[in-house]
């Protein structure tokens, strides 16, 4: 069945939305893929300092909550626009990052204020778009940023072979911050009037996951498949670097066939939330990521990893669009906020343990045992899913 057109007003936030995201697909094009590699091969970053990157990226969002105290009551979007500004401009300071240590520092400030920028984007998102046209709309956008990003991952592998890195991430910045200024124009319509709710401290906290059994029991499921997925990250550029002996060219392959992939997902994902229950999508998308670790586990020639580019980009933008489908379609627009804040703080547990448990893995069993150990937990994670009784009679009464 053909999907009905958008509305002139979902319209006209799309054309900004799209805009800004093009935008934003050069700025992490020419940063996000080789900022592991970077750090392994021109900078030497120990496996130590590995973890601590993403441990620390992981604490940045224990802040959520606070940060969703501070939106409360105020408009979202410059909430949205200020902190992710500040965190791409941030990238114009890594000439002076002459070693590892300095170079893991500004990454960890561009993440303390993209976290910031997190609660505010749920309810952007609750506001922008009406619910039945959420997922397509979402799923526009990612797609046509991934139709750029394909080309622009292969030519970025090569530029870096030609381009020192402190030229490239500077200019990026710049695109970057552009990005987050076209956000500016997005119309993002007031607050209904039951709209608005509190957030809350850890009390308020513990009292919505208390009194919520749904949401409970998938803050369990997210917290196993989370763990999976940053006990990786250390691991990544070990595998990369010092197994597999991985260029950047082939790194911008990498990034090209995920660009690829995430155009293809952000279609298929934004329709299937649109058609059936927003559960039934969080399953499928968490037995995908498990195929990542998979084939990380058995990766024996760098071009392996084409495959598992294409199941973490599939994972990357499900985790962008189904997951905050999921905690809208639980929370309502008055506990959107709250929900994702929670959702983000439990993240930064894992996010700082996680990592250093990777680590530990690394020296105790080697790399491809973290692998290993992620396989199991996703699993398990999109085994409580499917059990969940409530998979196939979430509704969305009440957003």
């Amino acid at each position: 069945m053909r999907s009905p057109p958008f509305s002139p007003e979902i319209e006209r936030a799309l054309r900004v939305d799209v805009s800004a995201v093009l935008l934003f697909t050069v700025f992490a094009s020419l940063t996000t893929p080789f900022i592991g590699l970077i750090l392994r091969r021109e900078l030497g970053a120990t496996p130590l300092q590995l973890s601590v990157m993403s441990a620390a990226g992981g604490a940045c969002l224990l802040l959520s909550l606070a940060w969703a105290r501070a939106l409360c009551g105020h408009a979202p979007l410059p909430y949205l626009v200020w902190p992710s500004f500040v965190a791409r401009g941030l990238f114009l300071l890594m000439p002076l990052a002459s070693s590892a240590w300095l170079f893991v520092s500004l990454i960890v400030a561009t993440n303390v204020f993209g976290a910031a920028a997190a609660p505010a984007q749920a309810a952007v998102v609750e506001r922008l778009y009406p619910r039945a046209a959420r997922g397509r709309a979402l799923g526009l956008v990612r797609m046509a940023g991934a139709a750029l990003g394909v080309g622009l991952a292969l030519a970025a592998g090569q530029l870096f072979e030609r381009v020192d890195y402190r030229v490239i991430f500077p200019a990026a910045a710049v695109l970057g911050m552009a990005a987050s200024l076209r956000q500016r124009y997005l119309p993002v319509p007031a607050a209904a009037e039951d709209g608005e709710g509190t957030v809350g401290g850890l009390r308020e906290a513990w009292a919505a996951v208390r009194d919520d059994d749904v949401f409970r029991r998938l803050l369990v499921a997210s917290f196993l498949f989370g763990t999976g997925c940053w006990i990786q990250t250390p691991a990544h550029p070990l595998l990369l670097v010092d197994v597999l002996h991985v260029s950047t060219a082939q790194v911008g392959v990498f990034a090209a066939a995920a660009a690829a992939a995430t155009l293809v997902g952000g279609a298929w994902w934004g329709g299937l939330v649109d058609r059936r229950s927003s559960l039934d999508a969080l399953w499928m998308m968490y037995l995908i990521g498990a195929a990542t670790p998979a084939i990380c586990a058995l990766a024996w020639s760098p071009w392996v990893l084409v495959a598992s580019s294409v199941t973490d980009a599939l994972l990357g933008i499900g985790l962008e669009l189904v997951w905050m489908m999921v905690v809208i379609d639980i929370a309502g627009p008055a506990r959107a906020a709250q929900y994702v804040a929670i959702g983000a703080t439990l993240a930064g547990v894992r996010g700082v343990l996680g990592p250093l448990a990777g680590g530990l893995l690394i020296h105790a069993l080697g790399v491809r045992a973290v692998y290993l150990a992620a396989l199991a937990l996703m699993t398990a994670a999109a085994w409580l899913v499917v059990r969940e009784p409530a998979r196939r009679a979430v509704v969305y009464s009440r957003s």
